[in-house]
């Protein structure tokens, strides 16, 4: 007996505690040339400064963003929690909140709907004033599910509109995508196509969308997948280089759509059968997907946010997508699937094939309105290697790290082995100053409501993907990307964070922490999306 209780001490003292870094990648060189060294000093430990007042709103993914919206030079901290979009003032007061779908000078105090993304905040329509859109579900009382606020939270004219059935819009951007000056509003729903849309700033559909229709060949001979989109999946930038923005959207389905500004497709290579993108089938042999049919490996990009960068350096634009890895002959999920993929479909050297991470974490009752890990992709230069990097959380529990041309650099273990443990969007950004970037995310936890079955922390990693900091935060954490910004002008950088949970009372779930020794050099990807467009876009 007192042998089968040593061997039982040791089986439970060598359990994964979840906090482990595995670097298959050998680079000696781990410094960055794209970042400026500033003042370096010495990054302390996260503290919480405040919880801004509010009241029981869950956050889904939405990150909060950090911006001047009527241009007196103070920035406001905007979030949209399930039904209710708040702005607060920089000293935490509260300035104004909006139920959806109503004025925030109405009397309703909550709306009928969630918003599941980040809020697009932009000036619009060129006055000198921000405004805000945000996007829901339709399955409530409201019936509409996009909608654009102005900066004094008044819906501006021939919003709030509908688009589809009783979808939800949980994938929302914004851009200029004529260069008139004005811009548009641009949407991806759940459900059935045509799942693309394109907004007019009054409200209209803008000419040639939605997108896909019945065929989105230009000469109506051939079939386009298209069945929406289930996480924050659209994206705006410029990917042929002719000056003119364009539209990607990722689908519930087995490819992905690339449109320019007026809804006709990009074709794909010669090299392909399909002659448009949104026909192509994402097996992961090439040659299985120029074919345009076959047995094999394939993705869906059922909850794949586009990245768009210049991931090889070459001059143009990729697309880095991370899809549900399954197979032709059954849906059965196998984990997830890095790809980088140029505009007309053929694959950069080291991409031939795309990237498999592991085997999914068991995710059953994760409890009330938490769902499992959404591999949302960042990019930046972490490491002084050619081109950029990809950092991604995946269904096995793992943050990964990529090379430019497909290697693994690191990935670092933030599940747990007793619970479930997901992981946000990462952040890339210099804290210290000494010209190397940190990976910056949080965790969650599943659990009842403010009951979480293991800590939620905030995570900030080394470029070599070790532990600098690990700071437990509230309840089950936060499912959504953080934000780095200096909220108050002093040159420091703030992280601000959008609980799942409320802590109760007057306290809701956005929180600013200080970054003892932060600067704001070099934030290469500093919010949900890589900025306040939630384009996907890398501008650094």
């Amino acid at each position: 007996m007192k042998q089968i209780a040593i061997l039982l001490i040791i089986l439970m003292c060598s359990c994964d505690d979840g906090e482990k870094t595995e670097k298959p990648l050998d680079i000696t060189d781990y410094s960055v040339s794209t970042c400026q060294t500033g003042i370096e000093t010495t990054l302390g430990e996260p503290v919480l400064r405040m919880t801004l007042p509010a009241s029981w709103d869950e956050n889904w993914f939405a990150s909060p963003s950090v911006y001047d919206l009527d241009g007196d030079g103070t920035l406001e901290i905007i979030a949209s929690r399930h039904s209710v979009l708040y702005v607060w003032n920089n000293d935490g007061t509260l300035r104004w909140r909006a139920a959806w779908s109503f004025n925030s000078t109405d009397e309703e105090d909550h709306g009928g709907s969630r918003m599941w993304s980040s809020p697009v905040i932009a000036d619009f329509d060129g006055d000198g004033y921000a405004e805000i859109a945000v996007g829901s579900d339709a399955d409530s009382s409201s019936g509409v599910n996009v909608a654009v606020y102005d900066h004094e939270g008044i819906l501006m004219p021939g919003w709030p509109v509908h688009f589809g059935g009783a979808h939800e819009v949980r994938s929302i951007t914004a851009a200029d995508l004529d260069n008139d000056g004005i811009w548009e509003i641009i949407v991806n729903k759940t459900a059935e196509g045509p799942v693309t849309a394109v907004y007019n700033l009054d409200g209209t559909m803008r000419d040639g969308w939605p997108q896909v229709t019945e065929s989105c060949n230009p000469e109506g001979a051939e079939e386009c997948w298209d069945f929406g989109g289930y996480n924050q999946n659209i994206g705006v930038a410029d990917m042929d280089g002719d000056g003119d923005c364009d539209v990607i959207s990722t689908y519930d389905a087995i490819g992905f759509g690339i449109f320019h500004g007026d809804g006709s497709p990009f074709p794909t290579h010669e090299s392909f059968s399909d002659r448009v993108i949104t026909a192509v089938e994402a097996y992961h042999d090439l040659a299985l997907s120029q074919q345009g049919w076959g047995s094999g490996d394939r993705s869906e990009f059922t909850y794949s946010p586009p990245v768009l960068a210049d991931i090889d350096g070459d001059g143009d634009k990729e697309v880095v997508l991370v899809g549900d890895h399954e197979h032709s002959s059954s849906t059965e999920n196998q984990g997830v699937t890095l790809w980088v993929i140029n505009h007309d479909m053929t694959r950069p050297s080291g991409w031939e094939w795309p990237k498999d991470t592991g085997n999914p974490q068991k995710a059953e009752d994760l409890g009330q309105n938490i769902v499992s890990t959404r591999p949302s992709p960042s990019v930046g230069n972490i490491v002084e290697y050619s081109g950029l990097e990809i950092i991604f959380p995946a269904y096995d529990g793992y943050m990964y790290a990529f090379t430019s041309d497909g290697q693994q650099l690191w990935r670092y273990k933030f599940a747990t082995p007793f619970s479930y443990t997901g992981a946000s969007e990462a952040l890339i950004a210099d804290l210290n100053g000494d010209g190397i970037p940190e990976i910056i995310f949080n965790t969650f936890s599943s659990g009842d409501p403010r009951e979480p079955d293991s800590d939620a922390h905030i995570i900030i990693l080394n470029n070599r993907g070790e532990v600098i900091h690990k700071v437990p935060i509230f309840g089950r954490g936060s499912m959504a990307a953080p934000t780095l910004a200096d909220v108050d002008g002093d040159g420091a950088v703030e992280l601000i964070i959008s609980l799942k949970d409320t802590l109760g009372g007057n306290e809701g779930g956005v929180q600013i922490w200080d970054l003892p020794g932060a600067g704001s050099n070099c934030l290469q990807w500093p919010t949900g999306r890589g900025n306040y467009e939630r384009t996907g876009e890398y501008r650094y």
